[in-house]
């Protein structure tokens, strides 16, 4: 981490494994290494993204989870790095680059790993307003569990939150169809996951040929949410064995979605609720340098 002598580490200290004793001993190890550290703590939803915009093109460390991650992304000046401190409950983006899951090991990763390239998705709403994301976009049926995990929940139960969510939305909740247009043809499904990278909810595989850095994204079509219960797809989940061999996916550089039927179909954008159908999603290749 040559010529890189000052840092800013963003976190929540109010949330899950974040606390303000982890900061600073974070940053008490980046002081050891030579990288004098800042700790900015958000205060409220999206202060993540303004607190990176603040930071120009220092160092900034998320110190989180992929939902801290994601509002650091969308605010990081072009000329920043990113360094990660995976706090949060799935670090689907710390695993998906090999970053380790123990502060001390990460933090001496940010002083002493190479700094890479790779690229972003970007989702686009119907009134033109863009949103990047590091790993994966969710269409309809995860994202309507993203909404059902409070923060509440999701700090007592932790990743068992969403399984049991996505029960309850299998169960109780109508999941309505939409469209898909990519790589020249539509599809109908009920579930989709636009696949910026292969990890799914932590250490699940969701798309077999994703990867951060091919410039494309691979989308994994679900027709019929009950179709993942059954017994040879289940064990292909739960095997942590891609989804991608079980159902229809092609790898483009754009996708585009829209409701069918005036129904309101949500999106999740890296585990945290954006918005709803209509959207498109493209590439943005090389876009973020990271440390791993």
């Amino acid at each position: 981490m040559r010529g890189m002598r000052e840092a800013v580490i963003i976190g929540n200290p109010a949330s899950g494994r974040v606390s303000m004793r982890r900061l600073k001993l974070c940053a008490e190890i980046l002081e050891r290494g030579g990288v004098r550290a800042e700790i900015w703590p958000t205060e409220r939803p999206e202060h993540a993204t303004e607190l990176a915009t603040l930071a120009g093109a220092r160092l900034v460390v998320a110190a989180g989870g992929d939902g801290t991650i994601n509002e650091v992304i969308n605010g990081l000046h072009r000329d920043a790095r990113l360094g990660i401190l995976p706090l949060g409950t799935a670090n689907v983006l710390a695993r998906e680059l090999g970053i380790p899951l123990s502060l001390e090991r990460a933090c001496h990763r940010i002083l002493e790993g190479e700094t890479v390239r790779i690229d972003l998705g970007v989702a686009r709403n119907a009134s033109g307003v863009e949103r990047r994301f590091a790993c994966m976009a969710g269409i309809g049926f995860d994202a309507s569990v993203v909404l059902e995990v409070t923060p509440g929940i999701k700090r007592r139960l932790r990743r068992t939150a969403f399984a049991l969510m996505a029960f309850k939305v299998f169960l109780t909740s109508e999941i309505p169809p939409f469209e898909v247009s990519c790589g020249g043809e539509r599809r109908r499904a009920r579930f989709a996951i636009v696949a910026n990278g292969r990890n799914y909810g932590g250490d699940f595989w969701s798309a077999e040929r994703a990867s951060l850095t091919n410039g494309r994204l691979e989308v994994v079509l679900v027709e019929r949410v009950r179709r993942l219960l059954r017994p040879d797809i289940l064990a292909t989940i739960l095997s942590k064995r891609p989804l991608s061999r079980r159902m229809p996916a092609v790898s483009v550089p754009r996708v585009e979605a829209a409701p069918l039927g005036g129904a309101s179909v949500p999106v999740q954008l890296d585990g945290e609720a954006w918005g709803h159908l209509p959207m498109s999603f493209r590439v943005e290749p090389s876009a973020l340098p990271v440390l791993r």
